[in-house]
């Protein structure tokens, strides 16, 4: 149960005013123990708490309170696509709310790809319930049976007579406590029905206000009377707080005050504009000494933990070692490996608190706002239900929201002053001062048999925890000795037959901070992945889509089906030009979705680059709710890749990023970017599966793979460039 502020049981009353529903209307609540049932922000919605997030109003239309997070991947356009064809309206009857932590239960964070994945059922049984609710309320105001009503638009046709939904609602807000019906018919897996609905390209409800700037985003928030504050952050990892003299500080006109907590490294100013944070900052006197964590870069290689054979989890293992090594032919080593990168997010992160005795109120981007409360209340020894956080979109995420530091900033600074503060991030706080993802180090060693076939699969690998990464000690030190890392792991499993197979690793922590970065392991180790397949394909002599799909079992037809596809709209196969390649790689993300990727690569000598000029993608995710929703989802992925494969990389001196700004750490421009094809595969499964993050892991192994067909060169490690065309 969630309690409200005297203790009791959240009333209907309360949830009414909580969701904001003034208007009479009808919503569907199931009689399964409680009206809000908590739950943790990393569970997966359970079918019947779809009801939740949908009411009926007065007039027929619907409000849909979506439980994600806004990032720009439009997750709340797929779900009300799902709403709508379950009532049968139109996009034009559907309110979309933006729910704040006080009005919903928890729901999972917004993360891997799951916003369609994970909440198209739910979602779909909560307007499929209140439509087979409302049907038999019009049965009995037509006095028919309940099969006798069929559907309309808007309503149900009774006898010939059209009854509107609004017809239906009474004057006032009204709970209907019934259980909930696991059989009730979901439209969108019957083919054919409603079909209008799911299949089209509708457009973000908010694109106008997001393209004329009327969209508030965290640094928009102004309150009255606010104020703003800032942080004396560490100048390096693991840095700790020894001394602050604040009477400089204190003395710059606008200063408010000053707020020094050295036990919890905690040095920070408050000021009436933030035009003079930065001088106010540098005005404070602060030193700081390390600590005896160091970055040792030999811990993350793969040939340090193969001398001693010392990997902490096997992944996988099966088939007889002894027979395929005698059946080898053929045998290949190679390492590959990746860098530590950033974010990148075009948004700098901000946040806005207000402290009083009443309550706490923070406004911020965060995927999950549920661990935002959590945290703030345990900083102010607050409760969960005295904390609501007002969840604004996000100009980015890719797992590096998950926290929001400024948040937690402005509310001991505004707890400090009682006034509400606002706490902004630059972007040189941004890439020192968020979390990383972690570089990854492999050895693959493989055989071929006599007949081209492998006969053998050995993959070590070495990172950092990726899910675990921001657990502090002491439970990182009982995770990392007893819990694989399954992020680290993500996309480790290759998708071939293999007479044997072994895949180990291990996931060492170190000083730079680590956590999600957009899907975590999957592409690093695909990237290993596809290049050695095409290595093997290069020493066996045979075309790498044909070795790929000679090695596809029986239960891999899906993926076989976007890799022929994709050889057949790229130039696959055509013959080669002078300083071009094409390169192919493929993988299957979460075990769900198919993807394969074409890459045709330039080699400008006289400008020293390597330039991608096309890239060819076929994805099967499954059901498409809305195809140019998932396309933009791929084509981001795409541009992302290619700056994973030629440009991305940070890199740390005695805990201090060298990179801080887009200067440094690059990212695809837009003169570099290439022509696209993307193409989805109806698979037409429902659920559909996730594209957030999905086409990302084979496009760096497809660019790789390409230059080596341009040059014989093989490229092992990301980020590369026309360097290694000449080392």
């Amino acid at each position: 149960m969630t309690p409200d502020s005297k203790g009791s049981k959240l009333s209907r009353r309360a949830f009414l005013v909580k969701t904001g529903w003034v208007a009479a209307g009808v919503t569907v609540l199931t009689s399964c123990g409680g009206l809000l049932p908590t739950l943790p922000t990393t569970a997966s919605p359970e079918r019947e708490d779809g009801n939740l997030w949908i009411q009926m109003m007065a007039d027929g239309r619907v409000r849909f309170m979506c439980p994600r997070m806004e990032m720009g991947q439009g997750a709340i356009l797929g779900l009300s696509q799902i709403c709508a064809a379950e009532l049968n309206i139109d996009q034009a009857d559907i309110e979309c709310v933006e729910v704040d932590t006080s009005q919903l239960p928890p729901f999972k964070m917004t993360v891997g790809s799951e916003s369609i994945a994970v909440f198209a059922k739910p979602v779909a049984f909560g307007a499929a319930n209140l439509r087979e609710v409302l049907r038999k309320r019009a049965a009995a105001v037509a006095v028919l049976k309940v099969a006798e009503v069929t559907d309309a638009k808007g309503g149900f046709s009774a006898a010939g007579k059209f009854i509107a939904y609004a017809e239906l609602v009474p004057e006032k807000p009204e709970f209907l406590e019934v259980e909930f019906d696991e059989n009730v018919p979901l439209y969108l897996t019957e083919a054919g029905r409603f079909d209008q609905k799911s299949g089209q390209s509708w457009k973000l409800h908010d694109i106008e206000d997001i393209v004329t700037g009327r969209r508030r985003y965290s640094r928009d928030i102004d309150l009255s009377g606010m104020l703003f504050g800032d942080v004396a952050r560490p100048p390096f990892f693991g840095a700790k707080l020894l001394t602050v003299k604040v009477d400089k500080a204190k003395a710059l006109k606008g200063v408010v005050d000053v707020v020094v907590d050295v036990d919890d490294n905690f040095a920070a100013v408050i000021t009436e504009n933030p035009f003079i944070l930065m001088d106010a900052i540098e005005a404070m006197e602060v030193t700081w000494r390390k600590t005896g964590e160091t970055l040792d870069p030999d811990q993350l290689r793969v040939s340090r933990h193969r001398l001693d054979d010392d990997f902490e989890h096997t992944l996988d293992e099966y088939g007889s070692a002894k027979e395929a090594d005698a059946a080898a032919a053929h045998k290949l080593t190679a390492e590959y490996s990746t860098s530590f990168m950033a974010h990148a997010a075009m948004e700098p992160r901000a946040a806005v608190a207000s402290v009083t005795p009443r309550g706490v109120d923070v406004w911020c981007g965060s995927q999950d706002p549920y661990f935002i409360r959590a945290r703030i209340a345990d900083l102010l020894s607050r409760s969960a239900e005295d904390v609501v956080v007002h969840p604004l979109p996000m100009g980015g995420g890719f797992g590096g929201r998950v926290l929001s530091q400024p948040a937690e900033e402005a509310a001991i600074l505004s707890a400090h002053v009682g006034k509400p503060v606002s706490v902004r991030w630059s972007r040189e706080s941004e890439f020192q001062h968020n979390y990383f993802q972690p570089p990854f180090s492999h050895a693959i060693d493989a055989g071929l048999d006599a007949d081209g076939k492998i006969a053998y699969w050995r993959h070590d690998f070495v990172s950092s925890p990726i899910i675990f990464g921001l657990v502090e000690k002491p439970l990182s030190l009982v995770l990392d000795a007893f819990v694989a890392d399954k992020g680290t792991a993500r996309g480790a499993l290759a998708p071939y037959a293999v007479g044997y197979r072994r895949i180990r690793y291990s996931d060492i922590r170190t000083p730079v901070p680590i956590g999600a970065w957009r899907g975590l392991g999957s592409a690093p180790n695909t990237f290993a992945i596809e290049s050695m397949m095409d290595e093997l394909a290069v020493a066996a002599k045979t075309d790498a889509l044909q070795f790929r799909l000679r090695h596809l079992g029986q239960d891999q037809q899906r993926l076989g089906a976007v890799l022929q596809r994709v050889g057949e709209i790229s130039p696959w196969g055509a013959p080669r030009r002078e300083n071009e390649g094409t390169g192919l790689a493929c993988s299957i993300y979460k075990g769900e979705t198919f993807v394969a990727v074409v890459a045709r690569v330039h080699i400008d000598h006289a400008a020293q680059k390597i330039k991608v000029v096309g890239l060819w993608c076929v994805q099967d995710c499954g059901l498409v709710i809305n195809p140019d929703q998932v396309e933009n989802q791929v084509l981001g992925n795409l541009m992302w890749g290619c700056g994973l494969a030629l440009k991305e990389k940070m890199t740390f001196a005695d805990g201090v990023a060298d990179q801080s700004n887009f200067d440094t750490y690059e990212i695809l421009r837009h003169d570099e970017t290439p022509a696209v094809v993307i193409e989805l595969s109806d698979g037409g499964a429902f659920p559909p599966t996730g594209v957030g993050e999905s086409a990302l892991p084979p496009v760096a192994a497809a660019i790789a793979n390409a230059v080596h067909a341009a040059t014989d060169v093989r490229p092992r490690h990301l980020p590369f460039n026309y360097d290694i065309l000449v080392s």
